[in-house]
């Protein structure tokens, strides 16, 4: 049988609600959208999420029932995980992207509802979920402000929204490597000249003071660290080469960067994986709120 949602049956799948005949979450996730989509990019964000998963569901205030509604969910790489650590959660996931949506029905058949819709105008009544989720969705919005509103407007009263998103200040190798900087400063602008903002993370809190949010508690999340985590240097290694490549296509097309920095860059990487004196790094902000 087909997971219950709150939503009538007969819209699943096929919502995309405008205002003015613009999506409010901008067309971050369209063109401009700087992963791309297709089988590789569902892949990566596959990986991505089953990487970064002991940082940011860790401790992560989940109740054992209930309805959660993750924003931007993607190709479902988090709603699959949260499945798995939640069994009793009855999940909703909304995204603008047909491709994404696409694919996570795919993978996840019948165990999550998923809806095509705007994150900045949600097609849910008031008090609708425990809990609402965002995870690296932020960084591609224009009004992140709209969003959250959104999202505090579909919890119940003593629900609690949940966002973990980037800080790409945050992002660092020591000593520097220089091709790996110039990539990331030039995949940092793109996402600013998209309508987003990658530097989100450090902004959370003071967007939730802003919106008379109620009980705000916000941490450092240390998704790639290898001092933290020398265990899994390769591995967090290779995760981050990945997320510098997925921009490739995009920054190559605009003319930001050319084939000799990427090559540049996948030679910083080797360089990276031989020598084990050097460190990176990149951090989150997870925000956890209450309504007013």
């Amino acid at each position: 049988m087909p997971r219950k949602g709150p939503f009538p049956p007969d819209i699943r799948g096929r919502l995309d609600f405008r205002i003015g005949g613009k999506n409010m979450i901008h067309d971050a996730f369209g063109e401009n959208y700087i992963h791309g989509f297709g089988p590789a990019e569902e892949r990566r964000l596959r990986e991505q999420a089953a990487v970064l998963a002991p940082v940011v569901f860790k401790d992560l205030p989940l109740p054992a029932r209930g309805r959660l509604l993750e924003l931007g969910c993607g190709v479902g790489a988090e709603l699959d995980l949260l499945a798995q650590l939640c069994p009793g959660l009855d999940l909703t996931g909304i995204d603008l992207s047909p491709s994404h949506l696409g694919a996570a029905q795919r993978h996840l058949g019948d165990r999550v509802a998923l809806v095509r819709g705007d994150a900045g105008r949600l097609p849910f009544g008031d008090g609708t979920f425990d809990r609402v989720l965002t995870v690296w969705l932020l960084e591609h919005v224009r009004h992140p402000e709209a969003v959250l509103r959104e999202a505090l407007r579909v919890l119940k009263p003593a629900g609690r929204l949940i966002c973990t998103e980037v800080d790409n200040a945050s992002f660092r190798f020591s000593p520097e490597l220089p091709a790996i900087r110039r990539w990331w400063d030039l995949f940092c602008r793109q996402q600013q000249a998209a309508g987003g903002d990658p530097y989100i993370g450090r902004r959370l809190p003071g967007l939730a003071g802003e919106l008379g949010c109620g009980d705000i508690h916000w941490r450092d999340l240390p998704v790639v660290s290898s001092r933290l985590n020398p265990h899994r240097r390769a591995e967090l290694l290779a995760y981050t080469e990945d997320l510098l490549a997925s921009g490739a296509p995009r920054l190559l097309a605009t003319g930001g960067a050319d084939p000799a920095l990427l090559a540049a860059v996948r030679a910083d990487f080797a360089q990276a994986r031989e020598d084990k004196a050097i460190e990176f790094e990149y951090h989150a902000v997870q925000l956890s709120c209450g309504r007013h």
